[in-house]
């Protein structure tokens, strides 16, 4: 009984009026192909980037070690490549989740896919705004302090 008022309620929930047309399908599943193409090639540039992080670990402690420089600057920023390359797993999981909803929904007429692949584009999006601002707020931080150091370094000139 509890499993009918439960599959009850997860039908009524994604009934509603607005209706998919077939041009609207057409266009969902390129969006779908072209999110799947993108997330394939994000996760090519994640291996990427782990292999140059690794790279750059490995060469630039050997580096240090060789010029005997105190602070060895390959493995810092193997490490910013690793730590990139995991940002850049979430939203590559989202466009993918997108990308099976969808063409799941276009295919068989579901709208639970249909949900499903939305919310995985909502995820997503938001995801990247996020990103954006946090990004944008890095660097005029930066140059608040580059122009502070510049005005720094003026001053101690004159």
């Amino acid at each position: 009984m509890n499993e009918e008022v439960l599959n009850q309620s997860e039908n009524t929930q994604y009934e509603s009026t607005l209706k998919v047309t077939e041009t609207m399908k057409v266009d969902l599943l390129s969006a779908a192909k072209w999110a799947r193409f993108l997330c394939i090639v994000g996760c090519i540039g994640i291996g990427i980037m782990l292999i140059v992080a690794l790279c750059m670990m490995v060469f630039g402690a050997v580096a240090s070690k060789m010029l005997d420089t105190v602070m060895p600057l390959g493995p810092a920023m193997g490490m910013l490549y690793i730590v990139m390359a995991a940002l850049y797993i979430y939203p590559i999981l989202k466009g993918f989740q997108f990308a099976n909803g969808a063409k799941a929904a276009c295919l068989t007429n579901d709208q639970y896919q249909l949900a499903r692949g939305f919310a995985g584009l909502n995820s997503l999006l938001r995801f990247m705004g996020i990103l954006t601002i946090v990004v944008l707020s890095i660097y005029v931080i930066i140059l608040v302090f580059a122009m502070l150091f510049a005005a720094i370094g003026i001053a101690a000139m004159n």
